[in-house]
């Protein structure tokens, strides 16, 4: 089948694609010019491997618990295959598939002035997969990666991603929203990605709002880096854990200004959070399609929030023995620099911080009594660090 890529209603190429095979042919970039398709993304020397490895990103991942049922029952045999049986739409960017011959414009299709049939929130948060059979695939679900439960929404005029939690206990949402209120005191009340819960279908999920306005994409990884100038081949060694130093060259490659204070922010919030999940999916930057003016996008993605970056370790393990979580944190936590500019930081707001870490896990009873402590005193170990490091800053100046 032969479809254009198009970027709201711009062309930017025309391909030819295998849902079977999985092989993407790229043809012509009809009317788009070199720098157009750069300031959007693609424009390396090597765009047919980017436009084929972008376009096997925009699928649902094949990891989630689910997907065997979700395929079955929208009759599809691969994720990919599934991306192609809509026009591959995201809430998160302008762009689409447009079939050969079609007259559709953005104003017909996209999510921000169209609803889209929520058939699929059903069916995956009550684990109903035979509803799927008379869903519509034009869904922004078939385009977002992640291997946990999760649907989109709009609700009251809002468009929000629901997602269910790591663990049966929901413990783990209790980490969620001290993420975002630890976010909130370091970035400020509007410049943080919020995030709540709420309860649908008797299920307590996460609900993170969309973060971008109608005239506004998120762009991250290949994407990302190939505005930033990088070749697929240095793009994909940049997908992995991120460092400070790769990340500051990717956000300032792609136009980010204040790249120093961001890459602070960013790996404080990190280090302050425990959060050990930091990777080509969890960072990108805020681009406004009219202005072509670029931000760096706060933290998102809090899911392993203080306390779960111990997947390997037993928690009753880790709580027997802290020398291992003080260690684990050492080692994963201790990559900050007092060259960066620290002028954001304000340390007088994390006093307190730890009595509300042992607070949400008070009444988790699932875990050992002492957790609650042991990811506080893990906190408290950070937030030194982090003021050593930012008083030795102030110190150099």
């Amino acid at each position: 089948m032969k479809r254009t890529l198009m970027h709201q209603n711009q062309e930017l190429l025309d391909f030819e694609v295998d849902p079977a095979t999985k092989k993407i042919r790229i043809l012509d970039a009809p009317d788009a010019d070199d720098e157009l398709l750069f300031s959007l993304g693609f424009g390396v020397s090597d765009r047919r491997e980017l436009v084929s490895r972008v376009i096997f990103n925009r699928c649902m991942s094949s990891r989630r618990d689910d997907i065997a049922q979700i395929l079955e029952a929208f009759g599809a045999r691969s994720c990919f295959e599934l991306a192609f049986m809509g026009h591959g739409l995201s809430v998160v960017d302008k762009l689409w598939y447009r079939a050969s011959g079609s007259t559709e414009r953005w104003e017909d299709v996209n999510f921000f002035d169209n609803d889209w049939d929520d058939t699929f929130k059903a069916a995956v948060l009550t684990h109903d997969y035979e509803k799927l059979a008379s869903s519509s695939p034009d869904i922004p679900d078939v385009t977002t990666g992640g291997h946990l439960g999760k649907a989109w929404e709009r609700s009251e005029g809002c468009i929000q991603l629901l997602k269910e939690p790591l663990f049966e206990n929901g413990a783990d949402l209790k980490g969620a929203l001290l993420g975002a209120e630890l976010c909130r005191l370091l970035y400020g009340q509007d410049a943080y990605q919020p995030l709540n819960i709420v309860e649908r279908y008797g299920k307590r999920l996460a609900a993170s709002p969309l973060m971008i306005g109608r005239d506004e994409e998120l762009v991250q990884s290949l994407r990302l880096f190939a505005m930033g100038g990088f070749d697929v081949e240095e793009s994909m060694q940049l997908t992995a854990p991120t460092t400070p130093k790769s990340l500051f060259d990717i956000i300032t490659r792609a136009g980010v200004a204040h790249a120093s204070s961001h890459v602070a922010k960013i790996f404080a919030f990190k280090a302050l959070s425990l959060l050990a999940d930091m990777h080509a999916g969890n960072f990108g930057i805020i681009r406004n399609i009219k202005t072509g003016a670029c931000r760096a996008a706060p933290p998102f993605d809090y899911d392993r929030a203080f306390g779960f970056p111990f997947e390997g370790f037993p928690f009753e393990s880790v709580c027997n023995n802290p020398e291992i979580a003080a260690f684990l944190c050492a080692c994963s936590f201790s990559d900050l620099d007092s060259s960066w500019d620290w002028s954001w930081y304000d340390p007088s707001a994390l006093d307190g911080f730890e009595e509300r870490i042992v607070t949400a896990y008070a009444d988790c009873t699932s875990f050992p009594s002492n957790f609650g402590e042991l990811v506080a005193g893990l906190f408290v170990a950070q937030r030194d660090y982090v003021n050593k490091t930012v008083s030795k800053g102030q110190q150099k100046a």
